[in-house]
């Protein structure tokens, strides 16, 4: 701008615009324009292999692993529920039951000659290529799209079961046996578990403080249990808590590594425990027929056979649905006693590489074993199969046989509530061999 008369320095503009100035300005803005214009359609035209240069610039920056992963989770729950729903269509589409909505059913309602038949093979034929395209889609493996991403390691694991369940004796095994820590002080063994029961005093009674707050213990009303009430009178010192301070201080102890904690207890309160460790448990669940635990809390505690086999139901149930997003190793009191070796050690390597809990410190021996199992157990086990073979069926779940039992109930109302509730622990009892009662939509009985 040119100086007018009558202006000072002081007020003349920082920057002073020529022709120089202006033409400079218009070239580079031509130039940026011509840019544009050429650069633009190579964003969205294709390249040989199909893809543009905008989409193959999206795939510079790193995915998020874990937000690809949920997805990728969706997109396999949508898979599995549309393979249920053309499972239910395939049945209905294969059964006989003179209705319209089947295959069959449409060729016998419509007797109209060829037409129909022919309608009913289309059917069939839509049918059978849906199923084989299905089973093509659902063989495909899904990997985690960030590979160089490490797995959370797991500090240790919870071993979750009903009381008199075998818990102890496999508690034992992966102490003396493996290695692993289960903390102290431990409490010491008794008259009924001379071989002890490997669980952490301070978490047992902290248990015991969880329970009691909503005036239940560890054989009333655990059903009634609410892990959040608890978490929040825990962290709001409504109740003690210098036990549970006690036990975490183990748990969530760098050094503590590979722990193991083990508490029946744990089936009812785990999910209060959660969110107080540093990282996720691993768990391994085990049980043991409902009889047989009914009858060790008949004999140890003086309960009916009923209210044993109620807490039977109850403990296992809790047991599993609680762990259910937790990394989980199957077992049972019957495949340890059948192979207390072999079965010891596909646990500790599952726990390792499944649940990517830091290997055992050592391996287990025959010697260990033999020094630790007590061999009347298989034993007992042996004559309770001899005499429940003398028992009339009640019923079957596939290879499950559910048998009679001989019943101190005198009253016959007291018999029909024994024997129904019975039959209910024993078909969860089945499904837990079949591996039924571990699926997601598995319906557990009214208690």
């Amino acid at each position: 701008l040119r100086k007018r008369k009558g202006t000072s320095n002081k007020r003349r503009p920082a920057l002073a615009f020529g022709a120089k100035s202006t033409a400079c300005l218009c070239i580079f803005a031509t130039i940026y324009a011509l840019f544009m214009i050429c650069f633009l359609p190579m964003l969205y035209n294709e390249s040989n292999n199909g893809t543009t240069l905008r989409e193959s610039l999206k795939g510079v920056r790193k995915p998020n692993g874990k937000k690809v992963r949920q997805k990728l989770k969706d997109a396999k729950d949508k898979i599995i529920q549309k393979k249920r729903d053309i499972v239910q269509r395939f049945k209905r589409g294969k059964g006989d039951k003179g209705d319209s909505g089947t295959v069959r059913g449409a060729a016998r309602d419509n007797n109209e000659g060829e037409n129909s038949i022919q309608h009913v093979d289309v059917q069939k034929d839509l049918m059978d290529k849906t199923w084989k395209k299905f089973t093509q889609i659902s063989e495909i493996k899904y990997i985690d799209v960030d590979a160089n991403e490490e797995k959370e390691e797991s500090g240790g694991f919870i071993v979750l079961g009903m009381h008199r369940s075998g818990t102890s004796m496999l508690a034992g095994l992966l102490v003396e046996g493996f290695g692993y820590n289960p903390g102290e002080p431990l409490i010491q063994p008794a008259y009924d578990n001379e071989k002890g029961f490997y669980e952490l005093v301070p978490a047992v009674l902290q248990n015991d403080v969880f329970m009691s707050l909503q005036h239940i213990d560890w054989a009333t009303n655990v059903w009634k249990y609410d892990p959040d009430v608890a978490l929040k009178a825990y962290n709001e010192h409504q109740i003690e808590t210098f036990r549970a301070q006690k036990a975490l201080k183990f748990l969530n102890n760098e050094a503590s590594k590979p722990w193991l904690q083990k508490d029946p207890r744990m089936c009812i309160t785990m999910r209060t425990w959660l969110p107080l460790l540093n990282t996720k448990p691993a768990v391994i669940f085990t049980y043991r027929q409902p009889l047989e635990v009914a009858l060790s809390l008949k004999k140890r505690q003086g309960f009916p056979l009923e209210r044993g086999l109620r807490l039977w139901i109850h403990y296992n149930k809790a047991a599993v649905i609680n762990s259910a997003d937790l990394c989980r190793v199957l077992s049972s009191n019957n495949a340890v006693l059948a192979d207390p070796l072999g079965e010891t050690k596909r646990i500790a390597s599952e726990l390792t590489t499944k649940c990517n809990v830091p290997p055992s410190p050592k391996m287990i021996d025959q010697k260990t074993v033999d020094s630790f199992v007590d061999t009347s157990l298989q034993h007992n086990k042996n004559k309770l199969k001899a005499r429940d073979a003398q028992q009339k069926v009640l019923e079957k779940h596939g290879d499950c046989v559910v048998k009679d039992f001989d019943s101190t109930e005198r009253s016959p109302l007291g018999r029909e509530r024994e024997m129904n509730i019975y039959l209910k622990a024993m078909k969860i009892y089945c499904d837990f061999e079949s591996g039924k009662a571990y699926e997601e939509d598995y319906e557990w009985p009214e208690m």
